[in-house]
């Protein structure tokens, strides 16, 4: 069976980061009970970390368990979209490699990061 190498792009990490933050200072909001609360506080925000690397790198054996993007143009680029409860990775699979673009909230009104990812990926592909 082949396998597929999953990268997570630098603005991707950068989702990942904001992930992890925006869930510690949330949970942190819910009470203040000295530094247990801290350990508690962050767990969450780990856990969610922790399945989206789990959910991703899923992905180096069935690189296609996401959905194409419903966007027509960007399908036809190979964008992809894996729901990780309550969020979205999109990523696309080049060769025997699996780059993951973003990361975002499945709330994220995205149609705007549709066309971006579009422009990007005619623009490199015209250096061909």
């Amino acid at each position: 069976m082949e396998t597929y190498d999953v990268q997570f792009l630098q603005e991707a990490l950068d989702d990942l980061k904001e992930i992890v933050l925006y869930i510690a200072q949330d949970s942190r909001q819910v009470g203040r009970k000295g530094e247990q609360l801290v350990k508690q506080a962050t767990s969450p925000a780990l856990r969610m970390h922790d399945k989206i690397i789990e959910k991703a790198n899923d992905l180096t054996v069935f690189p296609k368990r996401g959905r194409l993007i419903p966007d027509r143009k960007i399908a036809a680029a190979g964008y992809r979209m894996l729901g990780i409860k309550p969020y979205i990775a999109f990523y696309r699979i080049v060769d025997c490699n699996v780059f993951i673009y973003r990361v975002l909230h499945g709330a994220t009104n995205y149609p705007l990061l549709h066309e971006k990812m579009a422009q990007v990926d005619f623009e490199t592909s015209d250096d061909d």
